[in-house]
């Protein structure tokens, strides 16, 4: 983003992802997955770097072949399985010459390669009239799939997690979202006191179901590849 408005674009992308290995690198028809990423951000128009932050030398090589800023490797132990995502994209801000002016981040995780650059603005713009502190998409959720839901009870019996509160029929049900980890927005100083993008003042904006796939296994992808080959 232009300078005067002191919101970066950051893209965690750690290599050791387990259920899909080397992930980030997979090819989606054609490109590595983290190429969507990068390039619909550039796309926007909307910032002149795109940061790219990992631990991985081979990440940080396709990275900048597609048009991202590697500027340093994070620590490997910002990358871990139970480290957040936000954790690797806040030390690459904290380490920029102008950190000191940046006030917000915007990003983008790499298992989201179906955003748009419309998704983008919507969120930065929903983000930019200064009622939240945090802006991340979400995706509407089957009503049956949450208010129906069931759990393990005693023995070998099951029980619905809400009881009969919801057991109606789906037009009588409320709507639920999902966030769908696709964008998400917060002011520096907002996730540093929550440690997440979920804190006080959380505003949203909703992305279709075609548009927020999580690459997660390799169905995922395989999902994703369909969906771009339409």
């Amino acid at each position: 983003m232009r300078e005067n408005e002191k919101m970066i674009c950051t893209i965690p992308a750690r290599g050791g992802s387990k259920r899909l290995p080397r992930k980030n690198v997979r090819k989606l028809a054609g490109k590595p997955l983290i190429a969507y990423s990068i390039e619909v951000a550039l796309e926007t128009g909307l910032f002149d770097q795109v940061y790219v932050c990992t631990e991985d030398e081979e990440i940080a090589g396709v990275a900048r072949q597609y048009g991202a800023t590697v500027p340093e490797l994070v620590p490997e132990e910002l990358c871990g399985d139970l480290v957040a995502s936000h954790i690797p994209c806040q030390y690459i801000a904290g380490r920029l010459p102008a950190h000191e002016q940046i006030a917000s981040l915007l990003c983008l995780q790499p298992s989201s390669p179906l955003r748009s650059p419309q998704d983008i603005r919507a969120g930065i713009e929903r983000f930019s009239r200064g009622v939240f502190d945090f802006v991340v998409s979400v995706t509407p959720v089957d009503p049956h799939d949450f208010h129906w839901a069931v759990v393990p009870a005693e023995g070998d019996y099951w029980k619905m997690f809400f009881g009969t509160q919801y057991l109606k029929e789906r037009p009588l049900l409320p709507p639920v979202y999902r966030p769908n980890g696709s964008i998400k927005i917060a002011k520096l100083s907002a996730l540093a006191a929550a440690g997440s993008f979920f804190g006080e003042r959380l505003g949203v904006i909703e992305t279709p179901v075609e548009r927020s796939v999580h690459v997660a296994v390799e169905f995922d992808l395989k999902l994703c590849e369909t969906i771009l080959s339409r």
